[in-house]
């Protein structure tokens, strides 16, 4: 019978040796398998129920009697990593007992322990002088991906592994990173709380902490610090999804409560006032997560293919400290940046970290965090853009309560038909000039940008960018079958209407009007931009009557539906400012000195770009713009951390930050090119 187990055992411990061996391989100077392995051996090692990449974990144990004791705790049979390594520390005691340990070479100079099960004792021994198992720790050289910060906690790179207990992190090698879009998940720590590869896999994200609390209807008197999980009901969601992490040992706690690792379970919201009520629980025990990060059927795993994610496995302590950490007093402006950058560390991508540390992401990041971690917000969810593209950049407005109409309500619904008459067909907006852009963490091609009106009416208002070419052009042919020139094909929204041209062809000249080419988009709107069809514009270069730099080509349209928000809101709040018609006309013929979108006019286009927003600014915005430019750069004399205008704890001005995001847009969505600097 024992023969029969140690047969077991030696598979077992020989198939996790070369699992490990090729953890290591290119690490540590390891060789290819293939030249130490027979063609016999590795018809039966490698058969598809032999032991898998996930199932070699790293664990310690301080326990006296490893040696003679086979029978597992509760709290390892808890966590099924230290199980393995408990296994792994009993055979290697029982082997110890012989005056010598046969081994096995497996050529290259790799030394194989016939009584280390799992072939990675000369990696973790026991300080405790359970060694029996370890024969060539002297020789070896901890691998770079192994970096313990004290003997209890540990981390490792788990390559492609998923599973309940595993961390990912944050990726920042993919050429399209989380700066323009959900930020929060960029450099994020997310715990795989629940995992089916077939099915679903849900995470939370565990540095994010925020200054928010959720009242307590249970125990009076009581508040919660929430933080945010992830994007998947959270807190603003109908049915928001809440989960408290904790890592109480009672009965009770345990019987309401899912084990994701060694000393880390969850439970319900309800669960945790339940246990805090009967005094089994105390508030500070637990952490509350709002949200959490979910994917689909194998989402994930395509995901870390692209090297958006990295894997982490590491122990409860870890985890722990860090949570502790974070609670006290850790600025949310910051979003948990030391906590990724200790695990990058920890599992030997420190150096990678150091060269990121600090970019456009990070300060991203941090914004997001101004703007949705702290108690009174930055100022973004203030602002008329939602997540939904079909509502274009407005959400509702209203300030009537239902069944309450007063004399001010009425006032309001009297300034939004003065504001509906002023935002008619051919009105020429200007996108806000706050320093703090409502347009840096999305939508960002809004920022400083120029939309002109084409329809307005009671269902919606639909309108154009004017300031984006993009890399196609409309090459105009003359009557003479050659080429008049090349105009810039020009970004205008992401919508489009049904059985309508996909362009739209406009002018700004007085000539082209006296000549009648085009009509105005209002009848009051004679003096300001036309709109004309490709024939006419066609003719009128053909006729030399105009040259091609005379139009602009726009396809794509932005749409503000009525129902629930409307561009007129937006105006109210400041988002857009009214063109003054007197400024039109210069605005426009900026507008035609852009080119065609390269990696050589992207700058230059940027620029003339912000030249005409400049153009369009009334006296009041242009001397509000003025002043705002008058600033101390960089952090140095003057310089003062708290200083609304810079982004957290770094020396970057937010509307600086804002013109980067623009930009990044740009070489990302309209050029094709997100690595661009």
């Amino acid at each position: 019978m024992r023969s029969t187990v140690m047969q077991a055992l030696n598979h077992v411990k020989f198939v996790l040796a070369l699992h490990v061996i090729s953890i290591f391989d290119g690490v540590v100077g390891f060789s290819s398998l293939s030249a130490a392995i027979t063609r016999e051996t590795a018809g039966s090692y490698f058969a598809p129920h032999s032991v898998r990449l996930h199932d070699v974990h790293f664990a310690k144990t301080n326990d006296a009697n490893d040696g003679d004791d086979q029978t597992l705790s509760d709290s390892d049979a808890d966590d099924w990593r230290a199980f393995r390594a408990k296994l792994v520390l009993s055979e290697g005691s029982s082997s110890s007992a012989s005056s010598s340990s046969p081994t096995e070479s497996l050529g290259d100079g790799l030394i194989v322990d016939d009584s280390d099960l799992d072939g990675i004792g000369a990696l973790f021994s026991d300080s405790e002088g359970n060694s029996g198992s370890i024969t060539s720790q002297a020789n070896f050289v901890l691998p770079p991906g192994f970096t313990p910060l004290d003997p209890s906690q540990w981390a490792y790179d788990s390559g492609k592994v998923i599973e309940k207990g595993a961390v990912i992190l944050g990726g920042v090698e993919q050429d399209f990173g989380f700066g323009l879009r959900q930020q929060y998940f960029h450099k994020a720590v997310i715990l795989v709380i629940d995992h089916d590869e077939n099915k679903f896999t849900k995470g939370i994200i565990l540095n994010r902490p925020s200054e928010k609390v959720i009242q307590d209807d249970v125990n009076e008197g009581m508040e919660w610090s929430v933080w945010f999980g992830g994007d998947v009901q959270g807190l603003d969601s109908i049915l928001p999804d809440i989960i408290c992490l904790h890592s109480l040992k009672s009965d009770e706690a345990k019987e309401v409560s899912e084990t994701v690792m060694k000393d880390i379970q969850w439970t319900t919201f309800a669960n945790a006032k339940s246990l805090v009520k009967s005094g089994a629980a105390s508030l500070q025990d637990f952490w509350l997560f709002a949200g959490y990060a979910g994917w689909g059927p194998k989402q994930l795993s395509g995901e870390l293919d692209r090297k958006s994610w990295y894997m982490c496995a590491t122990d409860s302590q870890t985890l722990l400290k860090e949570l502790a950490r974070q609670s006290s007093g850790v600025d949310p402006r910051d979003a948990g940046l030391e906590t990724w950058e200790l695990l990058m560390t920890m599992i030997g991508r420190g150096e990678k970290a150091k060269q990121v540390s600090g970019k456009f992401d990070d300060l991203m990041l941090k914004e997001w965090g101004r703007g949705n971690l702290l108690l009174k917000g930055g100022g973004y969810n203030d602002i008329g853009v939602t997540k939904n593209p079909l509502w274009g950049a407005g959400v509702g407005y209203s300030e009537m309560d239902m069944g309450k109409v007063s004399v001010d309500s009425l006032m309001k619904q009297a300034k939004d038909l003065i504001m509906a008459d002023e935002l008619s067909a051919g009105t020429l907006l200007r996108a806000s000039s706050a320093e703090r852009s409502p347009f840096l963490l999305q939508k960002q091609e809004f920022h400083k940008s120029l939309v002109l009106i084409v329809i307005e009416d009671e269902k919606a208002t639909v309108g154009i960018m004017l300031n984006h070419p993009a890399a196609k052009g409309f090459e105009v042919k003359n009557n003479r079958g050659g080429t008049s020139g090349i105009i810039p094909l020009r970004y205008g929204g992401d919508f489009s209407v049904k059985g309508a041209s996909p362009v739209m062809w406009l002018h700004c000249s007085q000539k082209l009007r006296d000549s009648g080419v085009g009509n105005p988009f209002a009848d009051h709107k004679r003096d300001g931009i036309y709109v004309c069809n490709q024939d006419e514009a066609v003719n009128a270069i053909s006729r030399k009557t105009a040259e091609p730099k005379d139009f602009l080509v726009v396809s794509g349209l932005c749409v503000w539906p009525k129902l629930g928000g409307s561009l007129g809101s937006e105006v109210k709040k400041g988002i857009f400012e009214v063109v003054p018609q007197s400024n039109i006309e210069q605005v426009f013929q900026v507008l035609q000195k852009q080119e065609v979108l390269t990696a050589n006019s992207l700058d230059t286009n940027i620029k003339l770009s912000q030249v005409a927003w400049r153009e369009a600014a009334t006296r009041k915005s242009a001397a509000e713009q003025e002043n705002a430019d008058v600033f101390t750069t960089g952090i140095g004399e003057g310089f003062d951390e708290e200083d609304d205008s810079f982004v957290f704890n770094s020396s970057k001005k937010v509307s600086d930050l804002a013109d980067d995001a623009l930009r990044k847009w740009i070489a990302t969505f309209l050029l094709g090119s997100p690595t661009l600097t």
